[in-house]
């Protein structure tokens, strides 16, 4: 009996290790954005977006929503953020820094998530919905985003113990 329930935790232990499908060099990048900021929240979150958004990298370009970056930051929010004109040569230019620069990705991240942190006063759901949708964050688009990021933090914490 003993030999069958060890047999049991060694499996649910194994099939639930690595739910995320997360690499070494993914883990690295993690513990990377996990030093960014003090605030714990903050580091949940951006690292959840990061697993969410691009799979931690490996996919920067979104060209149906002009989503760039590890954080797939909107190009026409990163424009109005950089109070610089909406034309071709700066969308260029904005998509291809967030690609090639963490620091200026990361940053236009965590700008956007305290812009919805500020309007929703620290409701998480809400601000991860919003990171999403926009003011659609009751959408059910919004909700199962916030929900996935929601999941994903929670495996962060407990699974790869980040």
């Amino acid at each position: 009996m003993k030999k069958i329930l060890l047999l049991i935790l060694l499996v649910f232990s194994f099939s639930y290790s690595n739910s995320l499908g997360l690499t070494n060099t993914d883990l690295i990048i993690l513990k990377k954005i996990k030093t960014l900021t003090d605030d714990t929240m903050m580091k949940y979150t951006l690292m959840a977006i990061a697993i969410k958004e691009s799979s931690v990298g490996k996919k920067q370009i979104n060209s149906v929503s002009n989503d760039y970056g590890l954080f797939q930051s909107n190009i026409k929010s990163v424009i109005r953020r950089q109070k610089v004109e909406d034309n071709p040569q700066n969308r260029e230019y904005f998509a291809r820094k967030l690609l090639t620069d963490v620091g200026f990705a990361t940053a236009n991240a965590i700008v956007e998530i305290d812009y919805w942190r500020e309007i929703h006063k620290e409701n998480w759901v809400r601000i991860w919905a919003s990171y999403n949708t926009g003011w659609k964050f009751t959408s059910d688009t919004g909700v199962l985003y916030a929900s996935s990021i929601f999941d994903i933090i929670k495996k962060l914490k407990f699974e790869y113990d980040l």
